[in-house]
């Protein structure tokens, strides 16, 4: 092989001289305006969000047992934009007593994403601590900041790096629904945080968690093969 491309410097630990990293940050494209005016009808004061495959190892279940904690002053809805893995997972979520909090959404088209998350107001990223999750870094977690959200995400240490290292969010344990409402609960009482965390996120995405520079490194690569190619 003439080059490797890695979606992140974990994977496998690979070390190769060939290897380059390319990060699958969002596209800044689709984040210009974060929170702009409502495009669709808003069902509760206050929208928690996650994006994505609605699967037990993704803290589905943790994000639904952690509505029951909240305080009845809050009304709010738990917006999940994706679909159950399964019937049978679904049926299990179904069955939480929080599940009557959740405004399931299913799947929508990559361009629409930021429209839903502008609407929001908290974004949730609570993966559990599995080996391919706690050295990952998701896109949606980098969605939620370009979007201008607070994000509340597990308490992994890569993480926590990239969280609280850009003061736009909270870390938790992902399998602690009470700590997970704990966590929300904070940020609903703290609005200027809210937007300030939001605000945050943001700008970290714009300086440096972001396709467009990303992107630079994958032409670079291209351009050294295309370079070799003639040479030889």
């Amino acid at each position: 092989m003439d080059g490797i491309i890695l979606a992140w410097e974990g994977i496998h630990n690979l070390s190769y001289n060939k290897n380059v990293v390319v990060h699958n940050y969002p596209p800044l494209e689709y984040f210009r305006e974060p929170k702009v005016n409502k495009q669709f009808v808003k069902s509760s004061d206050y929208i928690l969000i996650f994006v994505g495959g609605l699967v037990r190892i993704r803290g589905i279940y943790e994000m639904i047992n952690a509505m029951e904690f909240i305080s009845s002053k809050y009304r709010i809805k738990l917006r999940l934009l994706g679909k159950f893995v399964n019937k049978d997972t679904e049926y299990q979520a179904r069955s939480l007593r929080g599940f009557s909090y959740v405004e399931l959404i299913d799947w929508v088209s990559y361009k629409d994403i930021p429209k839903y998350l502008a609407e929001a107001d908290i974004g949730l990223i609570l993966f559990h601590p599995l080996p391919g999750h706690i050295k990952s870094m998701p896109n949606k977690l980098f969605e939620y900041m370009a979007a201008g959200l607070p994000v509340i995400a597990s308490n992994f240490p890569l993480w926590k790096e990239i969280v609280e290292g850009n003061k736009c969010g909270l870390t938790v344990d992902p399998l602690n629904p009470k700590e997970i409402a704990q966590a929300i609960e904070y940020l609903l009482e703290h609005p200027e945080l809210r937007q300030e965390m939001g605000e945050n996120g943001r700008r970290a995405v714009i300086e440096k968690y972001n396709w467009e520079q990303e992107a630079e490194k994958l032409l670079a690569l291209y351009q050294r093969l295309l370079e070799r190619a003639r040479d030889s």
